[in-house]
């Protein structure tokens, strides 16, 4: 049987670094081989797919003369001015809108990422985009960020589960060799002096301690041969032995954690340096998507609350939501309502969803109305805005996860999650959710037990 090369610690954890190392990149590649596959699929387009498919369009308009109002853009963005510089049709709406046109005000200027059209009847429209990766699916589009985005989450998750494995195999292994010197030292303890000790486990200094670990088993053997006349003699070789064990272990153990901690040559060096940023970059994309969960309704314990103190508690989180609009928000309550059983945060982060989505759709300027009332049963919450309302279909589907048809209640953040959440509260809390339209908007009614909860 062929002899296995053995190489220092040094060499053995350079080594074991660089396998990291290299590991990371074949994760990264791998996710730009699905990039790129997704790409020839049609599944995802390329980042500069939205300026062609504006271009082709820019030619389109630019033959015509005039405006047509039959654009249906999937990865660009358009907005018509009148020729007074009226917005008159756009595919934004909001601040993204606004943003918009406050970025692209020279008309004569050549931008990278956007084109202005002029018509013959003095109009004109702009047409924008963005060098980014995105899914051709609409759908996809609106639920999920751009696909490079997605990779590279992919590949951060998949470099965390990578590490995890290789320090856990890194760490088996390690343990194995260890595990020979400890039983090494349990087989001389035991004197078990006949059978030879393995003196070749891939490591320079591991060996050279289980070499010396049987060399002290064979001289022992010869020792107690020679003196098995003396029984006293013997168990006082025995019993030094054992305790000169000790120390070629204890060195072992102390170079094995100074080595994991010395200065290496500069190369080393900087393969060590670049896992760690490595390491540092998995532990910061971690973090939004970390950044995207629905309440955990069965961990919270139920407290008494007393309603109009939690009402300014969240007055204090809404406020400056609400000031970005210049949104007033009016609370309308009696003071003798009574403290309720619920709990806390999921009721509050339920009501914050409820008037965020209010905030979203009412006008630059408006108010938004939150009310709370009581009878000897519920306890009813009131959001009313002055947004443009729910569709007859939104009415009936808005409270699903993920439905976002209704384009009239749409926001570019809107992820169709939050109204699902609130019901979910609201169920938990033996109550419901009703959504309604008024003169002046939407309201949306969160009622709850009084008295308790239900099962759910």
């Amino acid at each position: 049987m062929e002899k296995r090369k053995a190489i220092g610690l040094k060499g053995y954890f350079t080594r074991t670094l660089l396998l990291f190392f290299v590991g990371i990149v074949v994760i990264f590649a791998l996710a730009f081989i699905i990039l790129f596959l997704c790409m020839e699929a049609g599944v995802i387009a390329p980042a500069n797919a939205g300026e062609r498919e504006a271009r082709v369009e820019i030619d389109r308009q630019s033959e015509s003369g005039m405006f047509t109002n039959d654009l249906e853009p999937t990865l660009y963005d358009y907005i018509y001015f009148d020729k007074e510089g009226n917005v008159r049709a756009s595919s934004l709406e909001g601040s993204t809108l606004s943003q918009e046109v406050s970025r692209y005000t020279a008309e004569n200027v050549t931008y990278g990422t956007g084109v202005y059209v002029f018509y013959e009847d003095g109009s004109r429209c702009l047409f924008t985009w963005r060098y980014v990766a995105s899914f051709t699916n609409p759908t996809l589009q609106n639920v999920l960020p751009n696909a490079e985005l997605i990779m590279l989450f992919l590949a951060v998750m998949a470099s965390v589960l990578f590490f995890l494995l290789f320090v856990r195999s890194m760490g088996r292994k390690l343990g194995n060799k260890l595990a020979l010197v400890e039983n090494a030292s349990k087989q001389i303890a035991q004197q078990d002096l006949d059978t030879p000790i393995t003196t070749s486990v891939g490591i320079n200094e591991f060996n050279h301690a289980l070499q010396s670990m049987d060399d002290m088993r064979s001289i022992l053997k010869d020792t107690l041969i020679r003196q098995w006349e003396s029984e006293q003699q013997r168990k006082q070789e025995i019993a030094a032995l054992a305790h000169d064990i000790k120390t070629p272990l204890t060195v072992i153990n102390g170079n094995a954690e100074l080595l994991l901690e010395d200065t290496l040559e500069e190369k080393q060096a900087a393969l060590v340096n670049s896992i760690f940023s490595a390491g540092m970059r998995v532990q910061q994309y971690v973090g939004a998507l970390q950044q995207v969960s629905i309440i955990d309704m069965d961990n919270e314990v139920m407290e008494t609350i007393d309603i109009v103190p939690m009402l300014g508690e969240l007055n204090a989180i809404l406020s400056p939501l609400a000031k970005d609009k210049s949104i007033s928000l009016e609370y309308v309550y009696s003071e003798n309502l009574r403290p309720i059983m619920v709990y806390p945060s999921m009721l509050a982060r339920a009501l914050i969803n409820i008037v965020e989505n209010a905030i979203r759709f009412t006008k630059t300027g408006g108010y938004i109305t939150i009310s709370a009332c009581q009878n000897e049963q519920e306890t009813l919450f009131s959001v009313q805005d002055q947004g443009p309302g729910f569709s007859k279909t939104a009415i009936h589907h808005a409270k699903e996860m993920f439905w976002q048809q209704d384009t009239s209640r749409t926001g570019s953040r809107n992820y169709g999650i939050g109204l699902s959440i609130a019901e979910k509260v609201a169920q938990k809390h033996s109550g419901q959710l009703f959504l309604e339209n008024t003169p002046q908007g939407a309201c949306v009614k969160f009622v709850v037990s009084s008295g308790g909860v239900g099962n759910s």
